[in-house]
């Protein structure tokens, strides 16, 4: 099994927000449940004359359930701001020159998230975002955001030395031989 980049923040990232959204709905429902059960057993439990509540019953548990609701929103809100937070930071950081850089894919998305399929079609897409997914030398695999001159520069099938910023390519150098290909196997 393979190790990429990235994947433990965006596990955190997800799970903050499924776990947040369980707690909200979950305490939200029981909100209803304690609220409705505390008012009927409020109406049944008056004193004749005074018509003064002696038991509300379950709706003593209404503030825990807000409570419950506030976490969950925090959590989501939580992994809303790591998630943000990481897209921040994720060109940031001191530079690094890594060997035995290999190419696996390479791809470009228009401003719409849209895959461009060809390379001819480059020069009709509006605010294109140029992708490298790569193997670094100790296996790990990642993707990285890179410049239109550094993805025609690195072809898929490629080994060379990549410099590195976050997940920013800024550079790449092919080796060039006819070992160039088994440099990192």
């Amino acid at each position: 099994m393979r190790k990429e980049i990235g994947t433990v923040k965006e596990r955190v990232i997800g799970w903050l927000l499924v776990c947040g959204l369980a707690v909200t709905v979950i305490s939200g429902i029981l909100f209803w449940m304690f609220s409705v059960a505390g008012i009927y057993r409020g109406t049944y439990t008056r004193k004749p004359i005074t018509n003064e509540i002696t038991d509300p019953g379950a709706l003593n548990l209404v503030p825990l359930t807000i409570l419950g609701i506030l976490v969950g929103v925090l959590m989501m809100f939580a992994g809303v701001i790591y998630g943000f937070w990481t897209m921040f930071k994720s060109h940031k950081g001191p530079r690094r020159t890594e060997p035995n850089f290999r190419v696996l894919a390479r791809y470009c998305y228009d401003r719409n998230q849209n895959l461009v399929m060809a390379e001819y079609d480059l020069d009709a897409v509006e605010d294109p975002r140029f992708y490298v997914k790569a193997s670094l030398s100790n296996g790990v695999v990642g993707e990285f955001e890179t410049s239109v001159e550094v993805f025609f520069n690195s072809g898929e099938g490629m080994c060379g030395e990549a410099e590195l910023q976050g997940q920013w390519l800024g550079r790449f150098v092919p080796y060039v031989g006819p070992n160039a290909s088994q440099v990192n196997t």
